[in-house]
């Protein structure tokens, strides 16, 4: 790449990068970030999930879908997801719902479903290729296979009248792609990848693919020869391409033609349902299938604001009271108990703060809601400040308390302006966390981001999860 281009690749990163998916970058950044050695990355992972109720409830569907999903048992948390389908099964999950997301309002739409199924289609044949080459870490090759168009899929969404006019130079001279992008943009496309590759962080698996397409890793092959047989089959599956593309598939993973063929047919009619599944029908109805395939396009997207879910708290409830002492972890325990108030109870925000060993301060240990990273930066308190007082007054007399239009004089005292200030919120539930006769902790829960009502009913749905988790805690450390 000559210095003239890297100046035109560099620019449209940086354009992509940080005004036009920026909420994606970070996406991916933080999910690449999490690795999965210990049970701590499973609970951030968590985190990076439940900051979005779009992509917990799409996560969740998916998880519970047949194809994630074959013991039947429902899952009802994020963290029971990852802990049975495995961290790497559900970081694939939130990239490529984030990416979804991010280019389904793109410009030049044609171009990005088109390129859009090939890359969904050839991620899901990339995944069970690498299962048949017993490479290991399958959801690294699903994502870089995924990913490795990105610069494609980035440039079709975002481009305006350039779009426009590379458009025409590929429909009506008979210049390669490469060549019509080098003319009207001075880069390729890949270059525009590799950039974003960089610049995301990215894995090297897909850096060293984009880098050397040929190159003779298997892991790689696979990358490739999925991208080949995407675009392939949109000439029809029975295509001398398509037949030749199927032989090296099957060098590749040892069997025969017939059997591959099988292989590749099954699993296009997957991928085809799976993207249905991640809420892009018309990217699902793009993907060519060898045989009749009905898809399934009931999409359950999350309301605008979480409604209560009486069947939902039950199920959490009793997921919380299934784990056995030996596989019980604080941080997990507490993840769970907010999943229920956020997403069973409905309310808007739920987040658990920890005294801090020398018992005056309370800080925000983990948060879910609209307003997490609000709550995350603000909800800090000193319990000698006036904006405390009402965390003091819980915790000294170890009741739940519900702050709202009929609460008593008494306790209305207690509230500042600071508080509503740092919270955002006028009405809210608090609960102490008692373990073994000490407070460690405190509940809190609004509908700060929505103005709905606090009611009887979600107050006590937030006691009966403050209470149960309690006695979970006092189990844990009982022996402790």
């Amino acid at each position: 790449m000559n210095s003239e281009t890297k100046v035109q690749v560099d620019s449209w990163v940086k354009r992509i990068a940080e005004s036009e998916m920026p909420i994606f970058g970070r996406t991916v950044q933080e999910v690449i970030s999490v690795s999965e050695d210990d049970i701590s990355s499973a609970l951030q992972l968590g985190k990076v999930v439940l900051k979005d109720a779009a992509m917990t409830a799409r996560v969740l569907k998916l998880a519970n879908s047949v194809h994630y999903n074959a013991t039947g048992h429902k899952f009802s948390t994020i963290s029971r997801a990852i802990m049975m389908l495995g961290f790497d099964t559900v970081r694939s999950m939130c990239l490529t719902i984030s990416l979804i997301d991010s280019l389904v309002h793109g410009i030049h739409r044609e171009q990005l479903i088109k390129q859009m199924a090939r890359s969904l289609h050839a991620a899901a044949q990339a995944q069970e290729i690498a299962q048949k080459c017993s490479e290991g870490k399958n959801e690294e090759v699903f994502i870089a296979t995924l990913l490795l168009h990105i610069g494609d899929l980035a440039f079709w969404c975002f481009a305006d009248s350039i779009g426009e006019e590379l458009h025409e130079v590929l429909i009506n001279t008979d210049k390669t792609p490469e060549q019509a992008q080098k003319e009207v943009l001075g880069f390729t496309m890949n270059e525009l990848s590799q950039g974003l590759a960089h610049s995301w962080g990215l894995s090297d698996l897909l850096k060293q693919t984009l880098e050397n397409p040929t190159f003779s890793n298997p892991r790689s092959k696979a990358i490739t020869l999925s991208h080949q047989l995407a675009e392939a089959v949109e000439a029809g599956w029975d295509s001398k391409e398509v037949k030749t593309i199927t032989a090296s598939i099957s060098s590749l993973i040892g069997s025969t033609a017939k059997k591959t063929t099988e292989q590749l047919h099954s699993t296009a009619t997957k991928a085809a349902e799976t993207t249905a599944y991640y809420g892009a029908k018309a990217v699902a109805k793009v993907i060519p299938l060898p045989i009749e395939a009905v898809l399934d396009d009931t999409h359950a997207l999350a309301d605008a604001f979480v409604q209560p879910d009486p069947l939902l708290q039950l199920q959490i409830l009793q997921e919380l009271i299934s784990i056995e002492k030996d596989q019980a972890d604080f941080n997990m325990l507490v993840e769970m108990t907010l999943e229920g108030i956020n997403r069973g109870v409905g309310m808007d925000n739920a987040l658990f703060a920890l005294l801090t060993p020398n018992r005056k301060e309370l800080n925000v240990k983990q948060v879910i809601g609209d307003n997490n990273d609000w709550l995350h930066k603000h909800f800090k308190f000193t319990l000698a400040e006036p904006a405390a007082r009402i965390f003091l007054h819980a915790i000294k007399d170890q009741q739940t308390i519900r702050i709202d239009e009929n609460t008593s004089p008494e306790i209305k005292q207690l509230l500042t302006q600071s508080l509503s200030q740092k919270t955002k919120s006028t009405s809210f539930y608090i609960s102490p966390v008692i373990v073994k006769g000490k407070p460690i902790g405190v509940f809190y829960a609004d509908r700060s981001t929505s103005h709905r009502p606090l009611d009887n009913a979600s107050y006590d749905s937030f006691l009966l999860f403050a209470q149960q988790v309690g006695m979970l805690l006092n189990r844990l450390m009982s022996n402790k």
